[in-house]
């Protein structure tokens, strides 16, 4: 009588598979090969209504090709599809290829076509030195994660080193490059840092195009946030691309169902996480050491109720007003170009906060009271008025207000020259013989604006301070005063050294007509009427009468006691 012997024998040493586990992940795999097979049908059935016209209609003349984005999306499938008929690879390898190459494409077209600048302007000194801070902690971080990884490898095998490879919070990197200096260059850096952190691993090119990702997706998204939270808010962006991403990568190599892909999944969640924190830590450190100013940063300080702000709306009313009005000036115009609004709305706010010291040498201050200047020598009044941006850039440093803004309180004047002191100066010379005076003592020391949100703001200052001497301001003399006042900063070559355009001038001018068109409008006259019948034509609610006696309580008449029970007092 013989033994029966099992049809297949497991190797001993293999991991027991539990039936219910290999039911559950036949059926996955069932359901997806089966949502591939209705994609691909879908496909090819529309593939002669749509992607075909839309491929002859690309190409709209000699050397042009112009392609959208659906196009794109559908030529790729199309490709897939071609792949999978001509090859006959396994599917799951062309439904991974596919998500990945949409993934690493839609990071190529952020960086190369966003509207925004590298590095918003030139490089300085302190990027260059945060760039290489920034490089250095990633890279240890990155060591240390690797050496941790090598250490548990030897009890939990190799699995420990592939998974924590996707821990290391390297997308922490472009969060802060992106907050600080721009999206492109929050991009690049993720190119850079994810290409030397990569090398670190097994697998690199997998953890290279990770990093990649998740890093691209979370420099896009910060710029997009005001707050604090904007940070943990891109993180969770990065996190559910990377997962996207490693799902995809697993699914090309085959190990998408196994023990090895859920640590890596949850590895890369919890890095993604970590970076979004680190960011969020290490924030307030770049502001303070480098002297940057973030989103967040510029929405506290855009606040009224900013204690710099207070002191100016109490001892200078009438520059306060002057720079809530510039601000909303540079604020739509700066919408209007593509600019960065928030700071240009934040240094109009602060950008005549030098005026403090001396508030009542300046017109908008001066109200019904003699003109200070009128027993100076036109020289002196030049001094002070020069002596503002000097003393404006020294309060803003003083108070930590980012060194974006000192620059453009310093630049908002450029090298404009007082034409008022200085013909005033030249009539004084010719009338007592003297000699003419100097016309350097009577311009402003610069620089010229270096930046768009610097231009705008000395555009703005310019055209709200000449609107006031409007008597009729009609919209056409608005139009004419605004056009003028751009024409002759432009002459001046006060906007050579900025990126400001033609183009976005003209724009500027046209938002500026709108906005001051609606700040001298005009209003009807309020009938004036009470319950004895209409007043005269010039008379006033707020004249008093100027008899004895006459504003005590006991004096009120009917029809004003009346009117009180109205409003609830009596």
């Amino acid at each position: 009588m013989g033994v029966e012997r099992p049809s297949k024998l497991r190797p001993v040493g293999a991991p027991k598979t539990h039936p219910t586990a290999a039911a559950w992940r036949a059926r996955a795999m069932a359901l997806i090969k089966r949502a591939w097979e209705l994609l691909c049908q879908l496909c090819r059935t529309r593939l002669r209504e749509r992607l075909l016209p839309k491929l002859r209609g690309a190409f709209q003349g000699p050397g042009s090709l112009h392609l959208s984005a659906p196009t794109i999306l559908s030529a790729m499938i199309f490709g897939a599809l071609l792949v999978d008929l001509f090859t006959h690879a396994p599917w799951p390898i062309i439904v991974g290829a596919v998500v990945l190459s949409a993934l690493v494409l839609r990071q190529l077209y952020l960086i190369w076509f966003q509207r925004l600048p590298v590095f918003g302007g030139e490089v300085s000194a302190r990027q260059i030195i945060f760039l290489w801070c920034i490089l250095l902690i990633l890279a240890g971080l990155s060591r240390g994660y690797n050496l941790l990884a090598l250490a548990m490898s030897v009890d939990h095998g190799g699995l420990a080193l592939q998974a924590m490879g996707y821990a290391v919070p390297l997308a922490a990197g472009p969060l802060l490059v992106s907050l600080f200096m721009s999206a492109q260059a929050g991009m690049l850096t993720a190119l850079g840092f994810g290409l030397l952190a990569s090398l670190l691993w097994p697998g690199s090119m997998a953890l290279f195009v990770y990093y990649l990702i998740t890093g691209v997706v979370a420099a896009h998204y910060v710029r997009s946030g005001h707050t604090r939270m904007s940070l943990i808010g891109a993180a969770a962006w990065s996190a559910l691309s990377g997962a996207l991403a490693l799902a995809a990568m697993a699914l090309v190599q085959g190990w998408l169902f196994s023990a090895a892909f859920m640590a890596a999944l949850a590895a890369a969640l919890l890095g993604s996480l970590l970076a979004g924190i680190l960011a969020a830590g290490m924030a307030p450190l770049a502001e303070s050491a480098f002297g940057f100013i973030s989103a967040p940063c510029l929405m506290e300080l855009a606040s009224l109720d900013h204690p710099l702000l207070q002191e100016l709306m109490l001892q200078a009313p009438g520059t306060y007003h002057h720079s809530l009005v510039v601000g909303s000036l540079v604020e739509a115009a700066a919408k209007e170009i593509g600019a960065n609004s928030l700071l240009a709305k934040v240094a109009a706010l602060y950008h005549d906060l030098g005026k403090l010291r001396k508030c009542d040498y300046f017109v908008e201050n001066q109200g019904v009271a003699p003109n200070r200047h009128e027993k100076l020598a036109p020289t002196m009044s030049a001094l002070i008025l020069i002596s503002h941006v000097k003393e404006g850039v020294e309060a803003a440093r003083r108070h930590r207000l980012g060194q974006p803004i000192i620059d453009i309180i310093g630049q908002h004047h450029g090298t404009r020259l007082i034409h008022y002191f200085y013909n005033k100066a030249l009539e004084c010379s010719r009338e007592t013989g003297r000699e003419e005076p100097n016309i350097e003592s009577f311009r402003y020391p610069g620089p010229r604006p270096q930046t768009r949100e610097a231009g705008l703001v000395m555009l703005a200052d310019t055209v709200e301070a000449a609107s006031r001497s409007l008597d009729n301001p009609t919209p056409a003399r608005i139009q004419g005063l605004v056009q003028s006042q751009i024409n002759k900063v432009f002459a001046e070559g006060q906007l050579d050294e900025c990126e400001l355009t033609l183009k976005d001038l003209h724009k500027i001018a046209k938002v500026f007509n709108k906005i001051l068109n609606g700040i001298f409008h005009h209003r009807v006259e309020y009938p004036n009427t009470d319950n004895n019948g209409p007043k005269k034509q010039n008379d006033s609610c707020d004249r008093q009468s100027t008899k004895p006696g006459g504003d005590r309580p006991d004096d009120l008449g009917i029809a004003d006691q009346t009117n009180l029970r109205r409003l609830g007092v009596g």
